[in-house]
């Protein structure tokens, strides 16, 4: 009796990933880590763009780029990690994009950015957490009033008595 060949063998490669146990047709097994992948390898580049210019020195004798490179390279190793198990395991879908918490968060750092110096802390703080507090829907008035003032409060405190840096608490006038 003849033996037949096993016909997944005369198949090409790329159909005998089909028929195999756990095997994937795509190279991206995970869309959301590729995302943040990117993202921190962005990240670390630009900021290893913006400190190149600041001499590094040696680890006795450190320089004021020393530390910040050395952050910028383990953000880009914490990237790559992350885009490695992105191309091996598989993960969760890409998602949509939260724009309401981004669009908030990112207008309250500005809104703080552009008034902390003009404004005052006190100011500037409650701007912060009223634009941010907007990225949540279930935040209530009574919380956001009680966070704006603690952490205004805190900021002062901590910021301008204990650390005496040169934030103005009073509107410039």
């Amino acid at each position: 009796m003849r033996k037949v060949a096993d016909p997944s063998l005369l198949i090409g490669l790329s159909q005998r990933k089909r028929h195999w146990k756990g095997g994937s047709m795509r190279l991206v097994k995970s869309p959301n880590d590729i995302v943040f992948a990117a993202a921190l390898l962005l990240m670390a580049g630009v900021l290893y763009w913006q400190v190149s210019s600041l001499r590094v020195g040696t680890i006795l004798r450190m320089g004021p780029g020393y530390m910040p490179t050395i952050l910028c390279g383990l953000i880009a190793l914490a990237g790559l990690g992350i885009l490695a198990r992105a191309l091996f395991f598989a993960g969760e879908k890409l998602h949509s994009w939260p724009f309401r918490p981004l669009t908030f968060i990112f207008a309250g750092l500005l809104a703080f950015g552009l008034l902390v110096e003009r404004g005052g802390l006190l100011v500037a703080m409650p701007a912060l957490v009223v634009l941010v507090s907007l990225a949540d829907r279930d935040s209530s008035l009574r919380e956001v009033a009680a966070l704006a003032v603690a952490l205004t409060v805190f900021s002062a405190l901590v910021f301008v008595t204990a650390l005496r840096l040169p934030i103005p608490l009073w509107p410039a006038g």
